[in-house]
This record gives structure tokens, C-alpha cells and sequence, in this order.
């Protein structure tokens, strides 16, 4: 599984990578901190699923998403973000997002997430 990590927060960054590349099938090909760059390297690296932050300096998550699945329908997004409510959940899915998963929840849903998002399911926090 090939995924791209946009995040605006080096560390938090830095804590998905570890996580991710210690899984056998999955390896972080591109990184981006902004939405803008998330769509650049979206169409340069072609990854199965991008990791999305929803609040991103200049082009929010949202609209990154939105411009990723316009161009390419195949790559699979999975929101992240410290906010949570439905019409925030809504507006990702919407905008293409195939899940969310919460900030606070991440080391325990990333990885299923990640799973569930590359069949092409929804996942969603609780």
C-alpha cells in the first residue's frame, strides 16, 4: 500500500510514518504540509491512499481532497483531524473521502483505517 501523509505537524507526521512503515504491505511515498502541495504530490507520486488533515495552512483538507479525487478517482482519501462532528465528517465524505479518523485516536485507528479505506470502505471514528 502505497500512502501519502499531509500534515501540517512535523511530529505528528513523523509519529503516522513510524507507524505505517513498521506494517509489512504499507510504505510512506510522499509527504506534503500543505493542501496545495498535498495535490502536487498526489499527481506526482500516485499513491493508493492519502492520510488528509482537515485544517491545513492555505487549501484546507477538504478542498485538497476534492481536487485529488477530481484528477484522480483511483487514489482513496482518509481524513484526520482533532475536530469532530457531523457535518465535518459529512463535508469529507462529500468532498470524495473515503473516512475520518480522530487526532486523539489515531495510534489505536490508523492502521484499520487504512485497511478498511483500501477495500474501498467507509471508516469512520466513533
Amino acid at each position: 500500500m502505497r500512502i501519502m501523509l499531509v500534515e501540517d505537524h512535523n511530529p505528528t507526521r513523523d509519529e503516522m510514518r513510524a507507524m505505517i512503515e513498521r506494517q509489512a504491505d504499507m510504505i510512506v511515498v510522499a509527504e506534503a504540509g500543505s493542501g496545495e502541495d498535498a495535490v502536487e504530490k498526489a499527481r506526482a507520486e500516485v499513491p493508493d491512499i492519502v492520510v488528509m488533515d482537515i485544517l491545513l495552512p492555505g487549501m484546507n483538507g477538504i478542498e485538497a481532497t476534492r481536487k485529488i479525487r477530481a484528477e484522480r478517482p483511483d487514489i482513496k482519501v482518509l481524513a484526520l483531524s482533532n475536530h469532530f462532528g457531523e457535518s465535518l465528517v459529512r463535508a469529507i465524505l462529500d468532498a470524495g473521502g473515503l473516512g475520518y479518523v480522530r487526532k486523539n485516536r489515531a495510534f489505536e485507528e490508523l492502521i484499520p483505517a487504512l485497511r478498511t479505506v483500501a477495500t474501498g470502505k467507509q471508516y469512520v471514528s466513533n
